[in-house]
């Protein structure tokens, strides 16, 4: 489950900040699960209320009725979307409807094994809803508990991964707006009709392009390296660079911008000035900067 849009303008802020952003990531992955847990555990209460067998049945229904995204459909066999594209090399909707029945029998089938070797432990799930109490076998507390850790597997997983993708683009507008450089300056995915394959450029009055590279990685994090050489970086931006990382991009002759760094945000004024980019220094309250400009370019995103 990826970040809400809020969430990311909050991480987004806390970036340029040079804060460090991995708790409210880590939060905002806590409140999802949570939301999740309260719900599923809502909608258990009901079924069993009115007598129903939390089953193979009951989660075909549970998670295809519009509730959540047809692929969370493989959820209650115990996979996510990383490990079914992992397996099969594609996470298609097709392809979920057909892998999930069988994966959910061999699941009960593990379940079944463990309940017969346990017979002496007595583990029951018991949920209070309304004043009316319902009690879960062993059998189906055993699958809600393994539905729950790949729940959260998944929101987790989807969080950090797209992190990092869905803040290049408002991270690099709102440095170039902070430091009012012209559209005219500035080229990007989605800005124009070059195509998703485009990163974010900026470009001189003489139409020379300088390629941008935008990491959120943690300090010696090889990838960055990795990266400024697959894809020819001019300007790496990253949240934090170890010695060796600014020793390497410096070498190569790659400029970059430590955001948690001592000049911050602030040093990507002196390389823009440095390629011939018309800019302004930015000088006045960064908050209320950040207040007006971050929400411009998710708007500027948003109608592209």
């Amino acid at each position: 489950m990826a970040l809400s849009n809020d969430a990311l303008q909050n991480v987004l802020r806390m970036v340029l900040k040079g804060e460090h952003y991995r708790k409210a990531v880590i939060d905002q992955i806590a409140d999802d699960f949570f939301k999740f847990t309260v719900q599923y555990f809502k909608d258990i209460a009901l079924a069993k209320i009115e007598g129903s067998e939390i089953g193979s049945d009951w989660y075909k229904r549970y998670f295809s009725d519009g509730k959540f995204p047809k692929r969370d459909t493989a959820i209650y066999a115990g996979l996510n979307d990383k490990t079914i594209r992992n397996i099969y090399g594609s996470s298609a909707k097709p392809l979920i409807v057909e892998i999930t029945p069988g994966y959910y029998d061999e699941l009960l089938g593990k379940v079944d094994l463990l309940v017969d070797e346990a017979a002496d432990l007595e583990i029951n799930l018991n949920i209070k809803y309304n004043n009316v109490s319902v009690e879960l076998t062993l059998s189906e507390t055993l699958v809600v508990v393994n539905i729950l850790g790949v729940k959260r597997s998944e929101i987790r997983g989807g969080a950090w991964s797209s992190i990092g993708k869905r803040l290049e683009l408002p991270l690099m507008l709102v440095l170039a707006k902070l430091h009012q450089v012209s559209p005219d300056y500035y080229i990007g995915k989605g800005l124009s009709s070059e195509g998703r394959d485009v990163d974010f450029h900026f470009i001189d009055p003489p139409a020379n392009r300088y390629r941008c590279e935008v990491k959120l990685m943690g300090k010696g994090n090889p990838e960055g390296a990795d990266a400024v050489i697959a894809r020819q970086t001019d300007i790496f931006i990253a949240d934090a660079l170890s010695p060796l990382n600014k020793q390497q991009l410096t070498q190569r002759g790659c400029h970059w911008v430590e955001l948690r760094g001592a000049e911050g945000y602030a040093k990507i004024f002196e390389i823009l000035a440095q390629i011939g980019i018309p800019c302004v220094q930015f000088e006045g309250d960064l908050d209320q900067a950040l207040d007006r400009i971050i929400p411009a370019a998710f708007d500027e995103i948003r109608q592209m």
